[in-house]
């Protein structure tokens, strides 16, 4: 599936506005697209089949487990960014882990996601922007940043800040769509030459079961080295 047809299946279950991000689009433009579709978000990825947030969630989970071997799960210190409405968080509350913080541009996100009462922590930023002020450096065990890194949606700038958030010898945890991958890559290589993370796991997962939307994508573990 090429991104024409991929733009046509966004636009079909997320809407036009969200089909046609772009690197023009403004963040004010993200956060009003996403408070818009805040109580119609968990519809949409029910009607779109997503298939992501469970696996993505598992790669995470068997990673921390060779990283915190003595660490409890409830121990684990996760921010979920591009929290959304919550959907991963369900994921790793089934796994065990409760002590999660949501960060997410859209204040009409995270109100849907303290419904589901998984989170102990909210913050309302953009990953794109400088040192978020409520976040200390080295703060979480790890980060899962799930299906947030499109065009248009958060730049590949991002990772400094993620990486930032984390411990050494934590995790990141993030998926990245094929063919978007070629957005992200070059920072991706920069900072593993830079020493600041290496990777610990790439592999392929199931993304969209709707016939019309991308079948699979790309979920990367990194281990922080310094921040």
């Amino acid at each position: 599936m090429d991104k024409e047809q991929a733009k046509a299946g966004f636009t079909k279950y997320f809407g036009a506005k969200t089909g046609n991000f772009t690197k023009e689009t403004t963040e004010d433009e993200v956060k009003r697209i996403y408070d818009e579709r805040s109580r119609t978000y968990d519809q949409e990825h029910l009607a779109a089949r997503s298939a992501y947030h469970k696996p993505l969630a598992e790669c995470l989970h068997k990673t921390l487990k060779d990283v915190f071997l003595d660490k409890p799960n409830d121990q684990i210190k996760i921010i979920d960014a591009g929290a959304g409405t919550g959907l991963i968080g369900v994921e790793l509350k089934k796994l065990g882990y409760t002590n999660l913080c949501a960060l997410d541009i859209s204040a009409e996100m995270l109100k849907e996601a303290k419904e589901k009462e998984i989170y102990n922590e909210f913050i309302c930023a953009s990953l794109s922007e400088p040192p978020i002020p409520q976040i200390e450096t080295g703060q979480f065990d790890a980060l899962i940043c799930a299906a947030t890194l499109f065009e248009g949606l958060v730049r590949s700038s991002a990772f400094v800040e993620m990486i930032r958030m984390v411990r050494a010898d934590g995790l990141l945890c993030f998926n990245i769509w094929e063919k978007e991958l070629g957005d992200y890559q070059e920072t991706i290589s920069e900072l593993e030459k830079a020493g600041k993370w290496i990777c610990s796991s790439k592999q392929t997962i199931p993304m969209y079961a709707a016939e019309d939307m991308p079948k699979e994508t790309l979920a990367f573990v990194y281990k922080v080295l310094r921040n």
